[in-house]
């Protein structure tokens, strides 16, 4: 007779497919899976403390480390065994020190899978388990800005400087412009000068101050793009894209004569007039819209950013833009948070389209 149908352990735990509201409530995507583990009224997984509950639920999400054991004897794992063994078994003993301290602090409610999944990898690197352990509240918003910064930026100091998240996007936007300028050896440079900021302004004046080129920069000739492209190459080939588009690009043959301004009109489904800007780290995108200025569903721009991106076109604000934004965070003393500034931002937000000057 096989074991679990004789384990009345196993048989108490046997699915009634009932769910309480609470359950619901705190369990959300994980409730299903957790009532055929404790059915109702789920007594044992309430009477679990915060840490397992958050703890079982990435387990039976597959997430963190492989259980390799049947749902009940999970569920008997978690409820008898120390912490330390449950935070070896979802993240291995290389990472699991400090784990169940701070998941206890991560709510009652049960995150996401998603949500799980990037504490966990937050929770294995040097730099953001270092913040993760000293935070006196962890919740999927305040790991916004963790999963924001590029690892090399995800240190205490710099993350305790974000006033909100558009900063965080600004801060890296400028650590990858950086890149595309002076490559690994600047981002380290810049990684070093702003982990030594003594304050928030002094960070972003650091910031702001290493997107300024170091001597006046020359235009360079922008991409051959894929066929899917037709480049317009003169002042009357603008003149015939905009009257075709009904929009206003004939307003910038001198920065497409000047070579500052590339213009292109992608054949794909709806045509869409294209602009690239030239910037200090070269080639951006700044307009794509369908003609009298409709802006582009998202399939249509993400086919056109996945053809532009390989080609080294940036994608996102304008390097004068950015400068902007944190020069501004560094001149101020109090900082008003609008809604907006802590908003998560969608693809087409973060493309910033339709600043065609800079």
């Amino acid at each position: 007779m096989s074991p679990n149908t004789t384990n009345p352990q196993v048989r108490a735990r046997k699915s009634t497919g009932l769910q309480t509201p609470l359950l619901q409530f705190l369990a959300g995507e994980h409730s299903t899976a957790i009532e055929t583990l404790w059915p109702a009224p789920h007594e044992g997984f309430f009477a679990l403390p915060t840490p397992r509950r958050h703890a079982v639920a990435m387990l039976l999400a597959g997430i963190g480390g492989k259980a390799n054991l049947s749902p009940d004897r999970l569920a008997q794992f978690v409820e008898r065994q120390k912490d330390r063994a449950v935070a070896d078994l979802l993240m291995g003993p290389a990472h699991s020190q400090g784990l169940m301290k701070m998941l206890a602090k991560c709510g009652e409610t049960l995150w996401s899978t998603q949500d799980y999944a990037d504490l966990l990898a937050l929770f294995r690197a040097e730099t953001s388990n270092q913040v993760l352990r000293h935070m006196q509240e962890v919740t999927p918003r305040a790991l916004m800005p963790l999963l924001l910064l590029p690892p090399q930026l995800r240190s205490a100091r710099i993350v305790s400087y974000m006033p909100h998240l558009s900063a965080a996007y600004d801060l890296s936007a400028a650590w990858n412009i950086i890149g595309r300028i002076s490559g690994e050896a600047g981002q380290k440079r810049a990684t070093d000068r702003w982990n030594k900021a003594a304050s928030r302004q002094s960070l972003f004046a650091l910031a702001s101050g290493d997107l300024l080129p170091k001597a006046p920069v020359v235009f360079t000739p922008p991409p051959e793009l894929p066929a899917a492209f037709t480049p317009v190459r003169s002042a009357k080939e603008l003149r015939q894209t905009a009257l075709e588009f009904t929009n206003c690009l004939e307003d910038y043959n001198w920065a497409v004569l000047k070579g500052r301004m590339a213009v292109y009109v992608w054949n794909g489904t709806p045509k869409a007039a294209v602009a690239l800007n030239w910037n200090i780290d070269g080639w951006r995108l700044a307009e794509a819209e369908a003609a009298k200025n409709e802006e582009l569903e998202d399939g249509p721009l993400r086919e056109i950013v996945r053809s532009l991106e390989p080609l080294g076109v940036r994608i996102g604000s304008s390097v004068e833009s950015v400068y902007n934004r944190l020069h501004r965070i560094s001149q101020l003393n109090d900082i008003v948070v609008y809604p907006e500034e802590m908003a998560v931002k969608s693809f087409k937000d973060r493309c910033d389209l339709g600043d065609l000057w800079n």
